[in-house]
């Protein structure tokens, strides 16, 4: 009579079921949470054009002559150039914590100008104290250095 040796790939018609099932319940375990996948972050062709029109609306409110509408540009640079923090994957609760995170991954000289064009900023949001039209306009500036797609 011939020997048969047990061969470790072969597997018993149990253990293919029980695999099966493990399988499949693996599988609907994971189903509901697919759709909370983290997007890629990074900008779009969308993202771009988006960024071009408000720098482009941002560009002409510095060139009127009503203070408000230059206020007004600051407000939509600084929270033109979060939403850029934000598409690029930087977390943080504020533009702050962002702005830290990107600290790194950003030239020095460009991070201090963002700085303090949000420091500008965070005056006129908080009407701590007047602020003259050119600080806002070379604020907003350097600012809008950041945004560069």
């Amino acid at each position: 009579m011939a020997k048969k040796y047990y061969n470790k790939d072969d597997k018993t018609v149990a253990e293919v079921i029980v695999l099966g099932i493990v399988r499949a319940l693996w599988w609907l375990i994971r189903l509901p949470f697919k759709g909370f996948k983290k997007p890629k972050a990074g900008v779009n062709n969308i993202d771009r054009n988006y960024i071009l029109q408000k720098k482009s609306e941002i560009n002409k409110m510095l060139n009127s002559e009503n203070e408000y509408e230059i206020k007004h540009a600051i407000l939509e640079a600084d929270k033109l150039v979060d939403f850029l923090l934000k598409k690029k994957g930087y977390g943080g609760h504020s533009f702050s914590d962002r702005l830290r995170a990107a600290k790194e991954f950003t030239n020095p000289k460009l991070y201090e100008e963002v700085w303090k064009g949000h420091k500008v900023r965070n005056k006129i949001a908080h009407d701590e104290q007047d602020v003259k039209p050119q600080v806002i306009i070379e604020a907003t500036e350097k600012l809008l250095k950041y945004v560069q797609v």
